[in-house]
């Protein structure tokens, strides 16, 4: 029996010495030298960076936001994120931004008021287009507001400029807000008197960031309905609220209550 154990312990030594000591990394050695926390939580997706040595050092190196792995230990994918993890540089979103005068959620709104759809689309077109340029090689983060104005913007033109996304059910509407664009040209004036005041949609207040939302649409809806009607009142706010949620910050329900208003079209039929 004796010498069955010593014959298995002499093949696994061979089976050891054989095996490349940084690619080892689960043997004991490893534990000791890194602790028992799990290699994906200790640098939360970082970039694998050698550790400087010495036991226990590890795990204090991840409080610090330094990596830990063992030598010839990589996260899978770990390069390719680290390539593609780069922030922008969002001037150039900015800028791009800054052509169409999008500088808050409402002005997104605001477009439609323009007074050829048709050119507006092409130049939205042709921002989205630059700003996809510049960001290809980056990513622009969860929270950056320039990157949530893109988001709207696309928004826009997908529903206004393309004319709705069957997915989205929102042909209907799109095809309303085309047939009221000659009143919509008109309501430019009463649509700008509507915005909030600046930066309201960067407040931490989420109570008061979805207030003021809800006050902008409700603005957009009465000062639509006196001018173009009841129908395309509906559809302006419904649009409105879709597409600057995707621009805010905050997360904001839309209220159900329409503001009181008279048609004035069955106003004017009736006198």
């Amino acid at each position: 029996m004796s010498i069955s154990w010593r014959v298995i312990t002499f093949l696994l030594l061979l089976i050891l010495l054989q095996l490349e000591t940084s690619r080892a990394i689960w043997f004991p050695w490893y534990f000791h030298r890194y602790g028992f926390q799990p290699h994906s939580s200790r640098h939360s997706g970082a970039v694998n960076v050698a550790p400087d040595g010495g036991p226990g050092k590890g795990s204090k190196s991840n409080k610090g936001g330094s990596a830990t792995c063992p030598p010839g230990y990589e996260l899978k994918g770990s390069k390719s994120h680290s390539a593609s993890g780069r922030l922008c540089d969002d001037n150039p979103v900015v800028m791009q931004l800054a052509r169409l005068y999008v500088v808050s959620p409402e002005r997104i709104v605001l477009l439609l008021a323009q007074p050829l759809l048709a050119e507006s689309c092409d130049e939205i077109a042709d921002v989205l287009e630059h700003i996809r340029g510049a960001t290809t090689n980056c990513i622009l983060t969860e929270d950056n507001i320039y990157g949530k104005l893109t988001n709207g913007l696309r928004y826009y033109k997908s529903e206004v400029c393309d004319g709705g996304s069957e997915s989205s059910g929102n042909r209907k509407r799109c095809a309303s807000l085309n047939n009221a664009h000659n009143c919509l040209k008109e309501l430019r004036t009463d649509m700008i008197e509507c915005e909030a005041p600046p930066d309201w949609y960067e407040l931490r207040n989420v109570t008061k960031v979805c207030q003021t939302f809800n006050n902008v649409l409700d603005c957009y809806y009465t000062r639509g309905a006196m001018l173009c009607g009841l129908e395309a009142a509906k559809q302006l706010r419904s649009f409105a609220a879709d597409s600057m949620k995707r621009a805010m910050l905050q997360s904001c329900e839309v209220s159900k209550r329409l503001p009181k208003v008279n048609d004035p079209m069955l106003i004017s039929a009736t006198t």
